[in-house]
């Protein structure tokens, strides 16, 4: 059997020097632990080895029926994100912190919006 998947090596998906599509929201939110100083570096950490930054990102969900998509930073080592864009609207240090990042963002989207449309709330052009 001859494919482009039956021919891909998992060695040749680490080696991947193509930069990951990621779109950063303009109102990024952040983790507790992170400092808005050094969030340039973990940008661009993230979009060239994402294997090494351990960070989970919130994203906008490309359905209709999702509001915000929780995933670690390590899944965009895989050549989907190499081709397809992915717009990021926080950061978080684990996954608890991620939740809690949610919960932020739907107190801001109640306090402003008085509803819970968090994809409407949160995108940007």
């Amino acid at each position: 059997m001859h494919g482009v998947i039956t021919d891909l090596k998992v060695r040749d998906i680490f080696r991947v020097k193509k930069k990951r599509a990621l779109e950063f929201s303009p109102r990024l939110y952040y983790g507790e632990g992170m400092h808005p100083d050094d969030l340039e570096k973990l940008k661009e950490k993230i979009c060239s080895k994402p294997l090494l930054s351990n960070v989970f990102l919130l994203l906008l969900p490309e359905n209709d029926s999702d509001q915000i998509e929780i995933l670690s930073s390590r899944y965009f080592v895989q050549p989907y994100y190499g081709d397809h864009s992915v717009k990021v609207v926080g950061i978080a240090n684990d996954h608890a912190d991620a939740v809690a990042l949610v919960l932020k963002i739907t107190e801001d989207c109640m306090a402003i919006r008085k509803d819970c449309r968090l994809k409407e709330f949160l995108e940007w052009q």
